[in-house]
């Protein structure tokens, strides 16, 4: 269904309006990513045709199987990548302050972070970022991930990098914990449970996000266990676990032994089952969230010529949670959602706090339509 235009209109006034600057930290992750189009047909050495489709590209390589073919890719582009950073980054472009911990580069920044680094408050680099090609399509993108640092991303090495005491000094004052892309990172979970010690400690209890970033890889029980994890974090923080709709699928699939096809009906039920505070899925169209007994479900501003969707998902997960540190409710907190990332795939670029409201106000003169 639509967003109410009025609600995206009260949503982007307050935002216009509330001039805090909340803290954030966010981790644990790093990549290099270097975004890839795949050629169909080479018209010559500067010129060619893009296979734009995921469909055809797997056709493509179910031909060649018992056989063999050659692929070619053109890169368009190496940035920042990382759940975090992105998402870190987003959150810095909407005027929070912002610390982060992660695989920035050891023992020099890597000079695609040094921008970003600059921007923060704070910053602990514990390893050499990873590295992901990302290829992407028109209706999806694959990333392919090259894991050899991964495993330095762990409480231990952490605490090498900040004693207790300022751990403390940085967890009094913050709003916002976020800690993604578990699903890439084996150790996080000593990471979860090294927070969730230190915010007993710090007797702070601010929002803590999470998204598990494509689990489908990791064993049952290890994400049963982290599910279990987030449902201990709540007696110390406000945890709102963030799902695109196939990760949704995978959660409920863990926790309940079925799926249910209807989104409302599955973010109540992964909501509830944890017992968290609120449960996000954002599929590529619309975005819900279940929040106490409520549960809204919304289109989003979509478009069929992105420029750029890696990160896409980062940068609603940057807007939702932007969007309840301004004192949204988790309805319009969607709309900041959605809109932060239907500006990002337009523009290739996370949008300021005013940037997201202009956006939010021209959406909502187009009727809040589906395609915009």
């Amino acid at each position: 269904m639509n967003i109410p235009k009025e609600l995206v209109l009260a949503a982007a006034d307050i935002l216009d309006t509330n001039k805090n600057q909340p803290r954030v930290f966010v981790g644990f992750d790093g990549f290099l990513d270097t975004i890839l189009h795949v050629v169909d047909e080479r018209i010559d050495t500067n010129t060619f045709k893009r296979l734009d489709s995921m469909e055809k590209y797997a056709e493509r390589i179910h031909a060649a199987a018992g056989y063999s073919a050659n692929i070619e890719l053109v890169p368009q582009t190496v940035k920042l990548g990382g759940n975090g950073p992105i998402m870190a980054d987003g959150l810095l472009a909407m005027g929070c302050r912002t610390s982060y911990a992660g695989a920035l580069g050891a023992p020099e920044i890597h000079p695609v972070f040094a921008e970003f680094v600059a921007a923060c408050d704070h910053v602990i680099s514990m390893c050499d970022p990873a590295t992901t090609d990302a290829i992407e399509f028109v209706d999806g993108k694959l990333l392919m991930g090259r894991m050899e640092n991964t495993a330095e991303l762990n409480w231990e090495n952490f605490c090498a990098h900040i004693s207790e005491s300022e751990q403390m000094d940085l967890l009094k004052e913050i709003d916002l914990i976020a800690a993604v892309n578990w699903t890439m990172l084996p150790a996080m979970n000593s990471i979860l449970s090294g927070l969730q010690s230190a915010l007993q400690q710090a007797q702070r209890r601010p929002l803590f996000f999470i998204d598990l970033a494509d689990p489908r890889k990791r064993l049952e029980e290890d994400i049963r266990t982290v599910l279990q994890l987030l449902t201990g974090l709540q007696e110390q923080a406000d945890v709102i676990l963030g799902m695109n709709e196939q990760e949704s699928a995978q959660v409920e699939q863990v926790l309940l032994g079925e799926t249910d096809m209807d989104l409302r009906n599955r973010a109540i039920r992964i909501r509830s089952t944890l017992g968290i505070h609120h449960a996000v899925i954002h599929p590529l169209r619309s975005a819900c969230v279940a929040a106490g007994d409520e549960v809204y479900l919304f289109d989003g501003p979509y478009t069929s010529s992105p420029k750029l969707t890696t990160g896409a998902g980062d940068t609603f997960n940057a807007g939702y949670c932007r969007g309840l540190l301004a004192g949204l409710t988790p309805d319009q907190s969607l709309g900041t959602g959605v809109c932060a990332s239907g500006f990002y795939v337009r523009n290739a670029r996370p949008p300021s706090v005013a940037e997201l409201a202009g956006f939010m106000r021209e959406w909502a003169a187009a009727d809040c339509c589906s395609e915009f």
